[in-house]
């Protein structure tokens, strides 16, 4: 399905690649209801393509990232300074960089795209204005510092590409077939390598020849890329993290043969074979005409023959049906999906009762929150505030930020679900119960009513409530020197 000459590395996550958008089965020739080739001999079920697809690993995606990402999901970033002290103005800075450049929705596609193993974020400046790129990692190989295993040396992207391709990229006409692009991303420059022909080497080229027109020196000291790996894996050191998906692979590819089987057989009960038992010789004409299956068509047969239909009946299709409950069962235990019907959820529940019913989601949202939110949003920021010292004129969607100084980054995430009135009723009389008895100062109050109230700036809100109280005391004091002039005998 993939050239040979790519290494293994990147077949491997282009087959994950497949898997994760539905297309696995595309390369099957044989649709699942034909049994019988051209030439009559037997097509094995396990050549023909499934009628019925799951798409369980796309769901468990879909729902982790949802989670992660998503729209009541999205973290606060908070800044603090030298002094420990919360940096509001630069908070505010972050969250305007954010909006303007759809962060939000970038981090939700490279969450998607990274769940295979790994997915790059390249951040670059063309003609002073701010592009973030998302870029599948199966043609990126990173080199890696030997001291440190989270910096970036060297980001080498490379595929095959076809003349056509290259024409319509601005690189003039070559002649007819497929051409290695190469590119390489390192600490002080982007260099572009000229294409080569792939019938001239044996396998990925070597001998590359520098494009000094397009290739630029952007002297950032770092590689302009942020590299996440998807979920830890066993080796430290190697590019792709864990796969959210690929423990639920088999299981998925088995129970959609499985229920394509059962499809199979319920159209066969509606419609079952004939069997008709007479000789050639008491049928008119000497043979066996065609005969049509149909409730208003009456069947004449001579004296002494017989009609059956070969049924079957349900009780194949039931214990199929749940033999494909237990093999989804299995699948997103594996994966650690959401295994709760919500269907079966009579009322309506709080937040904490939810994230128990779906504690295994919420078990590998959490470590997925580390890779694409400390090692990926983060970093993302972090290189952006990079950028803006090194270009003075950085333009973020028209505007001009300045150099951005961005120090002690953090994240804040919200609850996993929102809560309910009873859990805020209960939250805020426990929250009231230790302001009173002075447990808690104001700011530690905030905070713990923060997943209710959807505060993002926590100095900000106790300024305001500051601001209530003097308020407060103002009209109760001019409210007791009104009481105080007035004659008593007039009461």
């Amino acid at each position: 399905m993939f050239p040979s000459r790519y290494s293994h590395r990147t077949r491997e996550l282009l087959a994950l690649e497949r898997v994760l958008d539905g297309t696995l089965y595309d390369h099957i020739h044989h649709p699942f209801f034909r049994s019988c080739d051209t030439d009559g001999t037997y097509i094995p079920i396990n050549r023909r393509r499934p009628s019925v697809r799951s798409n369980l690993c796309n769901v468990v995606v879909d729902d982790s990232v949802s989670l992660l990402f998503g729209a009541s999901h999205w973290p606060s970033v908070t800044v603090h300074g030298a002094d420990e002290q919360a940096n509001h103005q630069a908070e505010n800075t972050i969250r305007q960089i954010v909006k303007a450049m759809h962060l939000s929705s970038l981090m939700e596609q490279a969450a998607v795209m990274g769940s295979v193993g790994s997915v790059a974020i390249l951040v670059q400046v063309i003609e002073n204005e701010l592009v973030i790129e998302i870029k599948r990692t199966c043609f990126l190989e990173p080199i890696f510092s030997l001291f440190d295993a989270s910096r970036l040396i060297r980001v080498r992207e490379q595929y095959i590409v076809d003349a056509e391709g290259l024409r319509r990229a601005g690189f003039g006409q070559f002649e007819a077939g497929n051409y290695w692009f190469t590119r390489d991303f390192t600490e002080q420059e982007t260099i572009w390598y000229q294409p080569i022909r792939v019938d001239a080497c044996v396998g990925m080229p070597d001998d590359l020849v520098r494009d000094d027109e397009r290739s630029l020196v952007h002297g950032l000291g770092v590689v302009p890329v942020v590299w996440i790996r998807n979920l830890p894996g066993t080796d430290p050191v190697y590019p792709e993290g864990k796969c959210t998906f690929a423990a639920g692979i088999d299981a998925m590819i088995d129970a959609d043969y499985l229920l394509s089987q059962t499809v199979r057989g319920l159209r066969y009960s509606a419609d079952p074979t004939m069997v008709l038992s007479v000789d050639e010789y008491m049928m008119p004409g000497g043979g066996i005409p065609p005969i049509t299956k149909d409730a208003s068509n009456a069947i004449a047969l001579p004296q002494g023959g017989e009609a059956k239909l070969l049924e079957i009946n349900g009780t194949g299709a039931a214990a199929a049906l749940n033999m494909w409950e237990s093999l989804r069962s299995l699948a997103l235990e594996a994966m650690h999906g959401n295994r709760a019907h919500g269907d079966k959820v009579s009322a309506g529940q709080s937040g904490r009762a939810m994230e128990l019913m779906c504690l295994g989601l919420t078990w590998l949202t959490g470590r997925l929150r580390r890779s694409y939110g400390e090692f990926g949003l983060l970093s993302v920021i972090r290189l952006i505030a990079r950028i803006s010292q090194i270009v003075p004129e950085l333009t973020i969607r028209g505007k001009q930020y300045g150099p951005l100084e961005l120090e002690n980054l953090s994240l804040v995430w919200p609850p996993w679900f929102e809560p309910t009135f009873g859990d805020m009723q209960t939250m805020a009389n426990a929250v009231q119960a230790a302001r009173s008895s002075g447990s808690v100062s104001v700011d530690t109050a905030v905070r713990m009513m923060r997943p209710a109230t959807h505060v993002q700036n926590v100095g900000e809100e106790i300024n305001k409530i500051q601001n209530d109280f003097e308020s407060h005391d103002a009209r109760l004091s001019a409210l007791s020197g009104t009481v105080e002039d007035r004659d008593m005998t007039e009461v």
